[in-house]
This record gives C-alpha cells, structure tokens and sequence, in this order.
C-alpha cells in the first residue's frame, strides 16, 4: 500500500468544462495543430501560429490565436457563476497595444472578453449588456515576462444589478477597479465563437505565453482559488 504523502495534490475538478493543457514541446510555428480539452467535453482548439518551444506553455505572437468554436457547454459560461483560471507571461501589450487572453464576442457587441487595453499594468474585462457594458481592470504585469496565475470569476446574472467579479493573482486576492458598472442583462455569446489569445476579427493577439486555462461553470472559492496556484506553480518555477 502506498503512503498518503507520496500523493500528488489534484486540482478540484467539479464544474470544470474545458481544460487547455498547452504543454506540447515543438520548434517553430505550427498551425491545424488541435489542442486537446482534458475536461472531455471536446473544446479543441484548432492553432494558428503558435510556437511550442520552449516548455511549459505556447508562444503567442502577432497573428496567433487558438479557435475553440462555440461549443454549447462554453457559450456564457459566466450565466449562475462562472470563472476562469489560466498562467499567462505577458511579454508586452499584445498586438495593437490589445492582446487577448480569451474573447467571446463579436468585436464585443456580444459576450465576454479579457484583455490588455493599452495598459503596462492591468488587464480588463468586459461583459457586454443590452445597454451599459461592464468593464473592470485588476492588477497583473504586462511587460515583465514573468509567469503570472489568474483566477477570475463572475455571475452575470447580477449584470443588471451592477454586479462584480472577483481575481485572484497568485493566490491572492486582488482590487478590481470598477470602469463601467453594468445596468442590464447580458447579451448571449452563443453566436460567437471562443477564442484563446486573439479575437474572432483578428488584430489583437497575445504576446507571450499562455499555459493551463480552465472554464468551470462555477464560482471557485478563495481557497481554491489559492489551492489550484500552489498546486501548479513549481512547472512555472513560481
């Protein structure tokens, strides 16, 4: 019989419905490459120049994107309480001074978008409404090419009401700045597509790397939110 301490930490896995592992090792740009979704619940990827170098994690560059389509489970998954978990190392603003960490959203007249909005020091999303859009920023590090881990998460049923999400960076709680304050219900995303590092028209592409991204159709906790950072951290050498 093994011993307990031998056993390697898991990630809560209940609500989770899709999973990016982006770990594939590879030289050069490569694209038609799928990236498989370990939720099994079939949101692959299909990649436009990405570069799988060095590991862990994919290398976005201007004119990369991975196209996940517009799975039934992935259209407004914020809807009751969503949240998104992923390692992103920004090695700047993106392309367009814009790049996408997730868009789903049609030139955001639709849905839901997180991005660098010109910004060396903050990321923004945005939950479209039927009139006021809500926009929020949180603290991350564009430019210092460091592994960075996010959580965020939010319950667009409370659009209407000018309802918050809550980040979590590292672990940790962080402030979220409040730069458009929603007054109506969100407008369904399932016309667009999902798409990781880009938008659907293109034009705003990460810059970096990107590694681990997870949609659950849930509100994760603080402690889970600190407890998925500690468990995957050493492959970032955080």
């Amino acid at each position: 019989m093994y011993s307990a301490k031998y056993l390697m930490p898991q990630v809560n896995t209940k609500g989770l419905v899709a999973h990016w592992k982006l770990w594939t090792i590879h030289t050069g740009y490569v694209t038609g490459f799928l990236v498989f979704d370990y939720s099994l619940n079939g949101n692959q990827g299909s990649t436009t120049m990405l570069d799988y170098g060095s590991y862990p994690g994919h290398l976005f560059v201007d004119g990369s994107e991975i196209l996940c389509n517009s799975g039934a489970i992935l259209d407004n998954i914020f809807d009751g309480g969503g949240s998104f978990c992923g390692w992103i190392k920004p090695t700047g603003k993106g392309q367009n001074n814009g790049g996408e960490v997730f868009d789903k959203s049609i030139n955001i007249s639709v849905g839901v978008v997180l991005y660098c909005n010109n910004s060396n020091t903050t990321l923004t999303f945005v939950q479209v409404t039927r009139t006021t859009n809500g926009v929020w920023t949180f603290p991350v590090n564009i430019t210092g090419n460091i592994w960075q881990h996010v959580v965020l998460t939010y319950d667009s049923d409370t659009a209407a009401t000018g309802g918050n999400p809550t980040v979590y960076v590292n672990g940790e709680p962080v402030v979220v700045t409040v730069v458009g304050i929603p007054n109506d219900a969100r407008t369904s995303d399932a016309v667009a597509d999902m798409y990781i590092g880009t938008r659907s028209a293109g034009g705003r592409s990460w810059n970096g790397k990107m590694d681990d991204l997870m949609f659950f159709d849930r509100i994760l906790s603080a402690s889970e939110a600190k407890s998925i950072f500690s468990i995957t951290r050493q492959r970032y050498g955080i």
